[in-house]
């Protein structure tokens, strides 16, 4: 059946005008993916800024991801280097020397640097202190005139965009009223509460007393162990002490270790757990592998051996250490201390002022037995 020219133009029309409704469809879903597009560009563009601010904020991201996962605080650190100031690459690659493999230090600009620190705002200052005492002594110029703005997650915020923002907002406010660090949380406000219960502490040093020192040692693995980390423990002598205690007047010894135990903590990280054992020893536990607990380790040594101690009329001292760690230990903390003291037993027969990793290989100097009965 033929069609008529009427009919022809009617098929004609309904047929242009479907192409046109298709077409103007097609242009609106276009246009809403291309706007679509733009919004998260620009998003992208809030959360993780431009050029070299970008890398370093796409690493914020993806910690703070790891970090809500974890239920793990980190914080955001921002130091400019002053104009006259080292280089940059050489400041970066220094602060790395003094922080943890897990902690992150990356340009973010021109003569600004950013901190990536697993660890809480409230702990940032004690951090940068330290850095800034170990390199008192080196080559960086315009250390004196550093300054730090600070950003804890979760507490100032749960965004790059916002953290990155408080960060260099109280880095400028540090600069301004010639301040070390601003920006740090009130200690009461997100620390673990850090009250230990009646016997617990000791007397003299403020650690972890001798007589509690195993068994919270033995918490302090089994929680590492059961998070999958590495654990490492390391037990701490004042070489030939006995001698210096009797060359010293009384009470002197006392403020001696009492001085010691302090300045010692203050090496350590927040988390690493210290306790005083025996008149003139300590034992550390560290969530990390014996190989970086030899790092902390020998530059905790390296601090004591220069430090001047006030105690004594300008004492000075050395120290040896034995580290026991996973997988060179498997075990109880018993098994880990016996470990580090055959280690430590190890450096203080190569002369003492030595540190000494435990190797299975290794022939102990003193029966086990003894050693872990008297824990």
């Amino acid at each position: 059946m033929e069609m008529t020219a009427a009919e022809w133009l009617s098929a004609l029309g309904q047929t242009a005008l479907v192409t046109i409704i298709v077409f103007v469809v097609l242009c609106i879903i276009t246009s809403l993916v291309r706007f679509q597009m733009m919004t998260e560009a620009a998003a992208e563009s809030e959360e993780l800024g431009l050029d070299e601010e970008r890398s370093f904020r796409l690493l914020v991201m993806n910690q703070i991801a790891a970090a809500r996962k974890a239920r793990e605080p980190l914080s955001v650190v921002l130091l400019r280097i002053p104009p006259d100031g080292s280089p940059q690459p050489d400041v970066e690659q220094r602060i790395k020397t003094h922080l943890r493999s897990s902690d992150m230090v990356m340009s973010c600009g021109d003569q600004l640097i950013g901190m990536l620190l697993l660890c809480g705002s409230e702990k940032i200052e004690r951090v940068m202190k330290r850095v800034m005492e170990d390199e008192a002594n080196g080559n960086l110029a315009g250390l004196d005139r550093w300054h730090f703005g600070v950003a804890g997650y979760p507490e100032h915020g749960f965004k790059t965009s916002e953290l990155y923002a408080r960060a260099a907002q109280m880095l400028e406010e540090a600069e301004q009223n010639k301040r070390l660090i601003a920006g740090m949380a009130p200690p009461e406000e997100v620390a673990e509460e850090k009250s230990a219960p009646d016997g617990m502490v000791d007397s003299l040093t403020g650690l972890v007393s001798e007589d509690k020192m195993i068994n919270t040692m033995r918490r302090y693995i089994a929680q590492a162990r059961r998070v999958d980390k590495e654990a490492s423990l390391i037990y701490i002598q004042i070489d030939q002490f006995e001698q210096l205690a009797g060359r010293l007047k009384e009470g002197v010894s006392d403020a001696l270790i009492k001085e010691l135990a302090g300045f010692i903590d203050r090496q350590f990280r927040e988390q690493d757990l210290l306790c005083r054992f025996g008149s003139a020893g300590f034992v550390a536990g560290l969530m990390v592998r014996p190989e970086d607990a030899m790092a902390v380790t020998q530059r905790v040594a390296s601090s004591v051996r220069k430090k001047v101690f006030a105690a004594g009329s300008a004492t000075k001292l050395t120290i040896s250490a034995g580290i026991a760690g996973y997988p060179d230990v498997q075990g109880t903390a018993v098994q880990y201390f016996v470990a580090a003291e055959i280690a430590l037993q190890q450096a203080q027969g190569r002369g003492r002022n030595q540190i000494v990793r435990y190797e299975p290989a290794m022939q102990a100097k003193i029966r086990t037995e003894s050693s872990a009965d008297r824990l």
